[in-house]
């Protein structure tokens, strides 16, 4: 391995120090990412509560607005696979990591750590390949960004860093889905970023049924990412959700229901990274 990649390379980010890894390793993902809307999951029968109305319309209204209010949105740490255009990047270039994937498009996956700089009114963005060209290496990127009207403006660093930014301009940045946003970049090219440690997704068909005194509830799991779930309940349309139970299985029996009473109830999927979106809402009335 070249000396260039084993450097470390101190950045003094908002009067703090910041140690980064140079070496490629330390970014390589086998992931090939690929941004796709996150599917409605509503079936017939479901209750459209005004909480899932809303994450419906937050979702249609990220779609018109790419959905990043401001370049902070995009801080963490993200697995991103950039395709290059035909051209920039060919058959016999060998250089910044990109290799033919399995439709013929050349394609480079890697972490690209963002974080945030000067006060919080820019971002940087920190990763080993260059995003759009396999004709010549140009090494660890290191570029400076801010987020305005669904573009992403990405510039040179200034102070002195040793990292060059070879990708700076001006290109299209969306979010396509919960925690994954696409953006343009040098040559045509096109970046999907999935952000790292995130909470799991929200469990799927989630379904209810009175047995006895008992609500009966059963559900999937959205993913395997989970490591419990949390099941919340409300008694009235514009009440508010209150956790009753955290349970490590798909299914759960809440014996405080009393008769005359309706419920409405929401299971969340959760791990060390947080809690995930809800599932589908489900309702029942008890008449004993």
């Amino acid at each position: 391995m070249s000396t260039k990649y084993a450097l470390l390379v101190i950045f003094i980010i908002s009067g703090f120090a910041y140690t980064q890894s140079t070496n490629p390793e330390d970014y390589a993902s086998n992931e090939e990412i690929i941004c796709k809307p996150q599917p409605i999951n509503i079936n017939a029968g479901d209750v459209i509560s005004a909480d899932v109305l809303n994450e419906i319309l937050t979702r249609i209204n990220n779609l018109q607005t790419g959905g990043i209010d401001s370049e902070q949105d995009l801080v963490g740490t993200w697995s991103c696979t950039s395709t290059c255009r035909p051209g920039a990047c060919n058959d016999g270039d060998t250089a910044n990591g990109f290799t033919k994937n399995s439709v013929g498009l050349f394609t480079v996956s890697q972490k690209i750590e963002i974080t945030s700089i000067k006060d919080g009114t820019q971002v940087r963005l920190s990763y080993p390949y260059n995003l759009g060209q396999s004709f010549f290496e140009t090494g660890f990127q290191s570029c400076n960004a801010i987020v305005s009207n669904g573009k992403i403006f990405v510039s040179e660093p200034s102070g002195g860093e040793t990292n060059e930014c070879y990708n700076k301009g001006n290109y299209s940045i969306e979010m396509v889905a919960n925690q994954c946003f696409r953006m343009g970049n040098i040559n045509d090219s096109v970046t999907n970023c999935k952000r790292n440690n995130i909470p799991p997704a929200a469990p799927l068909n989630l379904k209810i049924s009175i047995s006895g005194s008992f609500a009966s509830l059963t559900w999937q799991k959205g993913d395997d990412r989970h490591t419990g779930y949390t099941l919340k309940r409300k008694q009235s349309v514009d009440g508010t959700y209150e956790t009753i139970a955290s349970v490590s299985t798909d299914s759960y029996a809440d014996n405080s229901i009393s008769s005359g009473n309706t419920y409405w109830y929401r299971v969340f999927s959760i791990n060390e990274y947080g809690e995930g979106t809800g599932s589908n809402v489900v309702t029942v009335s008890y008449l004993e």
